[in-house]
């Protein structure tokens, strides 16, 4: 959550000031744990470590490429999934497959690797059983979605909001901070056009926490005859599966007064800014709430405070309306390796949060963790499925070989405790602190879990869509983000 500097210095319990001096003096998080895996975030351009050159037309090269690929000789492994679409409804929160997980060969990286002559491991193969796919979005235009963000952030996150929002019927409303770019506005205007998504954008004066709050006017005015959810997001919020948000809000009436949303996960976080709807995990007012709160809005303006804390006090201070949380929305307030969050057995989230913050020390490229969805459905992703050998993937995200000490203790296809991978950022927590929103948690792996993460996705013009799954050499993530590439596995979908 962002902090107005103007509020917290007024505050007058000292534990919130300081809260504000930790973070307003740019200290680092407490270090991350050593058995917390480095995060593979982006580096900035300028400090881009050294890249081993693939050819463009490469299979090496997806959506981001692989980073600090030093290294032409590399050990690899392949699968192949074939999905043939069912009329089962779920799937098990734990697949099994037929195969295991090949053992690894070492290969030479050239520019001749398109080559069809050139020699690739050989794959593994089996076909697994999915509920039918629809391949048109549902109509979802009784939702309007609205954020508070930059030309160039927008620009960006354009790509991943498609997935979910594109072709839905639902609009997308951003209040801008004015760009020095006045190529911008048409420049993202007809990308959203392109990725069909409905998007309309409004300059604002107000700086960022203003303008989320702001938002609420500027929703109510860009209102449809269909309207009957306003949505605040962040513009690194992303939904998994747009018809199973329709079908969890089928349960609530919109002709009442709602205010749903997500929890933060952090207790001290909650203990510090209140019990409300945290704003990356999605905020829902139904169109009666908003009725009722606009003609406080200038009222409920002037306390001035993050968005989120004001819109939750506007409401809490003019409406008899109470916060509902939805708990399979998530704000994902954990710290540095999060890892232990989506390799957890649960049910697939309703949205997600902090996906690209270089803050929390985590990006998860949603961009690529979606792709998977063209073959094999949206309820595919993040999916887990267990090797023969134990190794288990989590569709999109990553593939783990968890250690035999860890393995003693628990049944990897019934215990649906959570790793504690992530680090405690505000001191003095404990697990505990995480359990009244995410369950049981269990200790980390201390290191020895084997972990590949998906770093690139490429959609082939058959339709096939292959993952690549790296493994990398352990490096202080203060000092180089990437260690050198170890191992990679490709795993390849395609429908059966």
């Amino acid at each position: 959550m962002p902090f107005r500097p103007t509020q917290l210095a007024a505050a007058a319990v000292f534990t919130c000031l300081l809260l504000w001096y930790t973070l307003s003096t740019g200290s680092k998080p407490d270090p991350a744990p050593a058995s917390v895996q480095p995060p593979y975030a982006k580096p900035d351009p300028s400090e881009e470590l050294p890249f081993y050159q693939i050819p463009a037309n490469s299979h090496f090269r997806g959506h981001n490429g692989i980073l600090n690929l030093t290294n032409p000789q590399i050990q690899m492994a392949k699968v192949h999934i074939a999905v043939s679409q069912s009329d089962i409804q779920s799937l098990p929160l734990m697949q099994p497959l037929d195969i295991q997980l090949p053992a690894s060969t070492e290969i030479t990286i050239t520019d001749e690797l398109t080559d069809p002559n050139v020699e690739h491991p050989e794959a593994a193969r089996t076909t697994v059983n999915i509920p039918r796919i629809h391949h048109t979005q549902p109509d979802a235009s009784e939702f309007i979605f609205g954020v508070a963000t930059t030309y160039e952030r927008l620009e960006d996150s354009l790509d991943t909001f498609a997935h979910w929002l594109g072709g839905t019927n639902a609009r997308l409303i951003g209040n801008m901070q004015p760009s020095l770019d006045s190529d911008a506005e048409g420049r993202i205007m007809k990308k959203a056009s392109d990725l069909k998504l409905s998007l309309g954008v409004v300059d604002s004066r107000y700086e960022f926490l203003d303008r989320y709050f702001a938002l609420l006017k500027v929703l109510h005015e860009s209102r449809q005859p269909s309207t009957r959810w306003y949505v605040f997001i962040d513009d690194d919020t992303f939904f998994l599966d747009m018809s199973k948000l329709l079908t969890t809000f089928a349960k609530y009436d919109p002709a009442e007064s709602w205010y749903i949303g997500a929890l933060t996960e952090d207790f001290q976080q909650m203990a510090t800014w209140g019990y409300m709807a945290y704003g990356g995990g999605g905020i829902f007012l139904s169109a009666p709430l908003v009725e009722q709160l606009l003609p406080h809005w200038d009222q409920c303006f002037a306390r001035r405070n993050t968005g989120d804390k004001m819109l939750a006090q506007c409401i809490y201070q003019h409406t008899t309306t109470k916060f509902t949380w939805e708990q399979n929305l998530h704000q994902v307030d954990l710290h540095g390796d999060q890892s232990g969050f989506y390799e957890a057995l649960r049910p697939q989230p309703l949205s997600l949060h902090h996906w690209k913050s270089a803050a929390f020390r985590s990006t998860i490229d949603m961009y690529n963790l979606s792709k998977v969805a063209s073959v094999c459905g949206n309820s595919c992703i993040l999916q887990k499925f267990k090797f023969k050998n134990n190794w288990v993937l989590t569709n999109g995200f990553s593939l783990v070989k968890y250690s035999n000490a860890d393995m003693k203790h628990r049944n990897l296809e019934t215990d649906v405790s959570m790793e504690l991978t992530w680090h405690f950022r505000y001191g003095g927590a404990s697990s505990a602190h995480f359990e009244y929103s995410l369950g049981p948690i269990r200790g980390s792996d201390g290191g020895k879990k084997i972990s590949f993460h998906l770093e690139s996705a490429i959609t082939e013009s058959d339709g096939r869509v292959r993952q690549l799954y790296v493994k990398r050499h352990k490096t202080d993530p203060e000092v180089q983000p990437y260690g050198a590439v170890e191992a990679i596995v490709e795993i390849e979908w395609s429908l059966a």
